[in-house]
Order: structure tokens, then sequence, then C-alpha cells
């Protein structure tokens, strides 16, 4: 699992649970390049993606993140949190270009 602390970790100027995805997402996305889940009979996907993109139709950029995170079967019959059954994609540290407010 990706090691993680919120104080030293967490770029000061995240304030709302959107920049968090978004850091989220981007974080997962940059340590995981080629690492693949499969999804499906068949099917694999990257297993964390991210990507700006620009939507003609309401004239706005949008991230479109997506993730897929192993979970502990137990999740199914656990009192815990659903959060607390997610398990590591990776070891890979987070990257130092993350951890700072820019």
């Amino acid at each position: 699992m990706t090691a993680f602390n919120k104080d030293t970790d967490l770029p000061s100027n995240i304030d709302s649970l959107e920049k968090l995805a978004f850091w989220v997402g981007s974080a997962l996305a940059q340590i995981n390049l080629t690492t693949t889940a499969i999804e499906a009979p068949g099917y694999t996907q990257r297993v964390a993606q991210h990507g700006v993109f620009y939507v003609e139709a309401d004239n706005k950029y949008r991230a479109l993140i997506r993730m897929s995170i192993p979970m502990n079967v137990e999740h199914l019959i656990g009192a815990n949190n659903p959060w607390t059954y997610a398990m590591p994609i990776s070891e890979t540290a987070i990257p130092a270009s993350f951890k700072t407010a820019a």
C-alpha cells in the first residue's frame, strides 16, 4: 500500500473533496502507469486513470478519474466503514511533486 501522511504528504491547498479526489486519482495513476486489473473475463484495465478533457456540450473542462481498487472479501460482511477494506495496489511512494502546494 502506498503510505500516506496527511500532515506531510497532502498539499495545504487541497481544501475540498473535489481537489482531494483529483489529487488521489492523479497520484495513483502516476505511480501505477502500467499496473492493470482483470475486471471481467477477458477484460483488463489500468488500475488508475485520469485526464482532463474539454466537453464541448457544456463548454467546460472536466477531470475524468477512474480507479479499480481491490477489496478484501470481508467488505461483504464486515462492520467497518467500506473504505477500510481497500487493499493495496502497489507499494510505490508518492512522488515529491505531489506533496507541494503550487
